[in-house]
């Protein structure tokens, strides 16, 4: 019969997936507007581990009360930089070897699935109405794009952050040795 795990099963369970995740993961988040998109990624981010968030330009920092509503204190868990502009992001995950992906719809983006995001990656993500601009996504080394075969062209900013984070970790956990 199935039940619910208890609080240190579900502990246990955690730390096992914890144990078998590799590769830094990082997110850039390139002037969102909606705080509460904000707070949301925080707690897609604190549950899949990544390792750090880089906010960009004008996206609402942890210090608002509303990206806190929806963070749930999840963003104390999550490394926070603030920066300008992507490159510096970009100078960051070069020099230790990692990439800067995209999730855009955009030319010559890749589906997600079929993406190969081994080692180090960032994933890059614009603003809820208008995405990344063409000078950011001129400094990301790849593109990729969430397959929707629904009526709907575009998802939520927060909603494509969790899929794409999840989708990387889920590709270090089906690459590992059994």
């Amino acid at each position: 019969m199935t039940r619910s795990l208890t609080t240190t099963e579900i502990k246990r369970l955690n730390r096992q997936w914890r144990r078998g995740t590799s590769g830094s993961l990082s997110l850039a988040l390139v002037s969102l507007h909606n705080p509460f998109n904000v707070g949301s990624i925080y707690r897609s981010a604190a549950a899949f581990g990544v390792d750090q968030v880089f906010l960009v330009g004008a996206t609402p920092t942890p210090q608002d009360a509303k990206v806190r509503k929806t963070a749930l204190g999840t963003e104390a868990g999550v490394a926070t930089v603030h920066v300008d502009h992507l490159a510096e992001v970009a100078t960051t995950v070069h020099e230790t070897g990692g990439q800067l992906v995209a999730v855009e719809l955009a030319q010559g983006a890749v589906a997600i699935h079929e993406f190969d995001f081994a080692g180090d990656v960032c994933l890059v993500l614009g603003s809820e109405a208008h995405g990344l601009p063409p000078s950011a996504l001129a400094q990301c080394d790849a593109a990729v794009y969430i397959a929707q075969p629904g009526k709907v062209a575009s998802l939520n900013v927060a909603t494509a952050a969790s899929i794409a984070v999840h989708e990387v970790r889920r590709q270090a956990w089906t690459a590992r040795p059994s």
